[in-house]
Formats: structure tokens, C-alpha cells, sequence
């Protein structure tokens, strides 16, 4: 048996229907699509359908224009999802896809990153974000959510954040999946509701991530102005800024990994942010 895309669910709208056409141009005009054509013209849709934390990662790193280090294919240094390997193996990583912190860990090797699970986030701090990074062409946020609590088919999965209408508290998730749904306008609060499942694997929430160039100087404040302590990523901060060691600029590995193997999930280097709750 096979398949050829999925219908969405009703309550979701089509970036490419006349009304998402009309969303996204009334959110640009808005000034809330900065970044997206800096991910339009890095979108690739994920290898394997398991593939879509790591696919996703490679769009916003490559939207960044952050330099791998290493060759991609001839002479040319890239990031392809292929290439970004978290401390599993390849068989499980093609299985099973990979978690909420085994995607902080891999995306910290190659970037400045933020990780909100959705238990640590108020809906008017998600949304906060969300304006925040549409407004900008400099950092960009990766959701992990629940199909499932959207009426989508399957479950857990990565894509990131494209636009975002004010009229109708719209967001545009750019669909990593593009062969089994396109990209689509969904309403902030349910888009809320979808990091808040439990992942089967974890047994903890989803999240989001906020991504950016590691020698960013970005202003923070008003994405860290309300938080609240959140015990499943930290006992110490709900925003975690991870500080993994550089590798050598002369090693050139075969995969683009954090290089910590089976440990890189528990061993990580947190920086706590100072803030006031």
C-alpha cells in the first residue's frame, strides 16, 4: 500500500489555497515574515520519513548561513539532513526519528540554541516567540509537536515557523513532510496545545527551539521577560542555552554530530540565563 499526500484537517489552512496566499501576504506586509524566504530557499523536504528533526535543523542552518565545516558533495560545504547525526544509529535514527533533547543536543553542536518545552511555556510566552522570530531574518524556531492534536495522521514531529498573521493569530509551519501534507496556517492556541502530549518514548513534553548563529548578540529580553522554571528540561532554568565543545577546525568527521555519542543527551553544558520569574 501507498500513499500520495494527506488532506488536512479542516481547521487548517493550505499555504498554497487562495486563503493561505492571502494570509501570508497580509503577514508580510505586517512585517511578521522576515525569515521566510531565507527558509524558502533552503527548504528541503526530509530524506526519510523519520527525518524530520534533522531535515529541519538543516533548513535553519543553512537559512543561517552557518558553514559546516565539511564537504557535502564535490568541493561544496552544505548541510543535508543526511548528515546530521544524533548520538543514535543511523537504522534507529531512520526508525524512530529523534527526541525533544536529542534535537537540543545535535542542534547546539552547530548553533546558538533556546529549548522551551511546552510545560515551561505560557501560550502568551509561545506567542511572544513567535512574534519574535517572524520579525527577524536572524533567528528562526523549530516546533516539536503532535500531529495527532492537530487531527493530522502520526505523531510526534519537528518543522519550522515560517510567518505569522495578527489578524487571526495565525502561524505558518513550514512542513518538513511536504510529501504528506503541505505547509499550513494553523491557530497559535491549538499549535499550544500540540507541544503539551506527552512524547511515548520520554514520557516528557514537546517544545520549541529557538535557533540562531552561534556569535549572535541577539536581543533576549523580550522572549525571556516571563518564565517559569521547568523541571523536566532543568532544575535550575527552563531556557537552555547548551555550550557543547567546538571540534577542531581540521577534523572533518563523516557525519555532522555533536560527538558525544550514546552521552550526548545526558552530558550536556548548560549556561543558565539569569532572569526574574
Amino acid at each position: 500500500m501507498s500513499f500520495y499526500r494527506r488532506e488536512l484537517p479542516a481547521d487548517l489552512v493550505s499555504f498554497t489555497s487562495e486563503k493561505g496566499r492571502k494570509l501570508f501576504k497580509e503577514a508580510l506586509n505586517a512585517g511578521y515574515a522576515e525569515g521566510y524566504f531565507n527558509l524558502a530557499g533552503n527548504f528541503t523536504v526530509q530524506s526519510e520519513p523519520a527525518y524530520c528533526g534533522p531535515s529541519s535543523l538543516a533548513m535553519v542552518l543553512n537559512a543561517l548561513e552557518v558553514d559546516p565545516g565539511r564537504t557535502w558533495k564535490g568541493v561544496w560545504r552544505w548541510y543535508s539532513d543526511e548528515l546530521l547525526e544524533s548520538c543514535r544509529t543511523e537504522s534507529e535514527l531512520k526508525a524512530s526519528g529523534i527526541t525533544f533533547d536529542q534535537f537540543l543536543c545535535l542542534s547546539s553542536s552547530h548553533a546558538q540554541v533556546i529549548a522551551k518545552r511546552g510545560t515551561a511555556a505560557s501560550r502568551n510566552e509561545f506567542l511572544r516567540d513567535i512574534k519574535y522570530v517572524t520579525q527577524r531574518d536572524d533567528v528562526f524556531m523549530v516546533l516539536s509537536f503532535s500531529r495527532s492534536t492537530l487531527g493530522q495522521t502520526g505523531d510526534g514531529h519537528f518543522s519550522p515557523v515560517g510567518a505569522y498573521h495578527p489578524e487571526t493569530n495565525k502561524v505558518l509551519v513550514l512542513d518538513s513532510a511536504r510529501y504528506k501534507y503541505p505547509s499550513w496556517f494553523c491557530d497559535v492556541d491549538k499549535l499550544y496545545d500540540s507541544l503539551q502530549p506527552l512524547d511515548k518514548e520520554t514520557n516528557l513534553p514537546r517544545g520549541y527551539f529557538l535557533i540562531s548563529h552561534k556569535d549572535a548578540r541577539l536581543d533576549l529580553d523580550p522572549v525571556a521577560a516571563d518564565l517559569h522554571i521547568d523541571p523536566l528540561l532543568t532544575t535550575e532554568t527552563d531556557m537552555d542555552v547548551v555550550d557543547l565543545p567546538e571540534r577542531p577546525s581540521d577534523v572533518l568527521p563523516t557525519r555532522l554530530s555533536c560527538g558525544k555519542s550514546n552521552k550526548c543527551c545526558s552530558s550536556k553544558k548548560v549556561q543558565e540565563i539569569k532572569h526574574s520569574a
